[in-house]
C-alpha cells in the first residue's frame, strides 16, 4: 500500500462535502423546499450527487495532472454531500428528509471519514518505497514544463527520505535541482483566501483574542460547577422526599440511554475544563491542552448524540467547538515557539 502524501486532497473533499450539506439545507430552507420536476416525476438531489461522484471518478481515471485531482476531489466532494444529505429519506418508510436522526448520522459519518484520513496519514511514516513513489508521481510536472517552487521542495523532501542507494533517487534529485522554476501566478480566489488567512492568523495571536478564548472557557467551567452544583442539590432534594425535585429527578431517569451518556461526555467535557482552567496560573502550554481534549470529546463523543434530539439546529455549537479548536491550535504553537526560544538562544550562544 503506497499513500499518497497530499493530505490537500483527502481535506478537501471532506470540507467540500461537508459546506455542501450546510448550504444546500440552508437554501432549500430559505427557498422553501422547492422540487424539481413535475406531474409525478421529483429529481431529487441524491441523483445529482451520484452524477458528481461519478463525474470524479472518471476525472481520475482519464486525466493525470495534479490539478485534476484537486477538481476531482471538489467535485466528489461536493457530490457526496449532495449524496448523503438525503440519508433520512432512504432509512425511514415513507421517506421522510426531516427525519431528525440524520443531522447527527451524517456528522458521525464525516467525523468517522475525518479520523480514518487521519489515522491512515499518522499511524506510521512514509517508508523509502512511499517517498520515492510520490516523488516519482511528482515528477509528472517534469514532463509538462517548468514546475512551481512548492513542487520542487516537496519532491525533494521525498527524496531526502528515498532509499539514497537507489538509481532512481539520485536521477530524480538531480533532475528536480536542475529543473526551471515557473514564477508563482496565483487566481485572485487564492490571493483572497491568501489574505484571509494572514488576517486571521493575525488576530489569532493578538493578546486581546487569547484572553477573549481564555474567558470562554472560564465562563464553560462556571456552568459545569453550577451545573453541578444544581444536580446535586436536585438529588438531595429527591432524597428528601421533595415533589419537583423527585419529578425532575424521575424525568432524567426516564430520558434513556442517548441523554445518559450526553450528560456523562458533558460531565467529562467540564472536568477537562475546569482542569484547565485551574492550570491557566502555572501553565498555560497544559492548560489550552486540557481545552484541547474537552473540545475533542465533545465534538467527537457528545454532539453525536445531542445532534439525535436536536437535529442541524444543534451544529451550531458544533461549529463554535471547531472554531475554538482552530484557536487553540495557533495559541499552543505560540507557545512552543515562546518556550523555544531560550533552548535556540543558549544553543546560538
Amino acid at each position: 500500500m503506497i499513500r499518497n502524501d497530499r493530505p490537500s486532497l483527502g481535506d478537501t473533499f471532506l470540507i467540500v462535502a461537508a459546506l455542501t450539506v450546510l448550504a444546500l439545507r440552508v437554501y432549500l430552507a430559505a427557498a422553501h423546499y422547492p422540487q424539481l420536476g413535475g406531474d409525478g416525476l421529483h429529481i431529487a438531489h441524491v441523483l445529482w450527487g451520484g452524477l458528481l461522484m461519478a463525474v470524479a471518478i472518471g476525472i481520475l481515471l482519464s486525466l493525470l495532472s495534479r490539478q485534476s485531482q484537486l477538481i476531482a476531489a471538489v467535485i466528489g466532494g461536493a457530490g457526496f454531500g449532495l449524496f448523503i444529505d438525503e440519508l433520512g429519506k432512504f432509512l425511514t418508510s415513507d421517506n421522510n428528509y426531516f427525519f431528525k436522526p440524520t443531522a447527527s448520522l451524517v456528522y458521525a459519518t464525516f467525523a468517522g471519514f475525518f479520523l480514518a484520513v487521519r489515522e491512515l496519514r499518522r499511524y506510521r511514516r512514509l517508508s523509502q518505497r512511499e517517498n520515492l513513489v510520490n516523488a516519482i508521481e511528482s515528477a509528472k510536472e517534469l514532463a509538462v514544463g517548468p514546475i512551481s517552487f512548492a513542487t520542487r521542495a516537496h519532491a525533494l523532501a521525498w527524496l531526502a527520505g528515498a532509499d539514497p542507494v537507489q538509481p532512481l533517487t539520485l536521477l530524480l534529485r538531480r533532475q528536480f535541482e536542475q529543473a526551471p522554476v515557473a514564477p508563482e501566478r496565483h487566481s485572485r480566489v487564492y490571493r483572497w483566501a491568501m489574505l484571509a488567512r494572514a488576517r486571521y492568523a493575525t488576530m489569532m495571536h493578538a493578546v486581546w483574542f487569547r484572553r477573549v478564548v481564555i474567558a470562554i472557557f472560564c465562563v464553560q467551567a462556571a456552568g459545569v460547577l453550577l451545573t453541578f452544583v444544581y444536580t446535586a442539590a436536585v438529588a438531595v432534594g429527591a432524597i428528601a422526599g421533595s415533589a419537583g425535585a423527585l419529578a425532575e429527578w424521575n424525568s432524567t431517569l426516564r430520558g434513556g440511554p442517548i441523554i445518559w451518556t450526553t450528560l456523562l461526555g458533558t460531565l467529562v467535557t467540564g472536568g477537562f475544563t475546569v482542569a484547565g482552567v485551574a492550570q491557566i496560573p502555572r501553565s498555560r502550554r497544559i492548560a489550552y491542552r486540557s481545552f484541547e481534549t474537552a473540545l475533542l470529546i465533545d465534538l467527537l463523543l457528545v454532539q453525536p448524540f445531542t445532534l439525535l434530539d436536536t437535529g442541524f439546529a444543534g451544529l451550531t455549537q458544533a461549529l463554535i467547538d471547531l472554531g475554538l479548536l482552530l484557536a487553540l491550535r495557533y495559541m499552543q504553537a505560540e507557545e512552543r515557539a515562546l518556550h523555544s526560544q531560550p533552548a535556540t538562544a543558549a544553543v546560538a550562544g
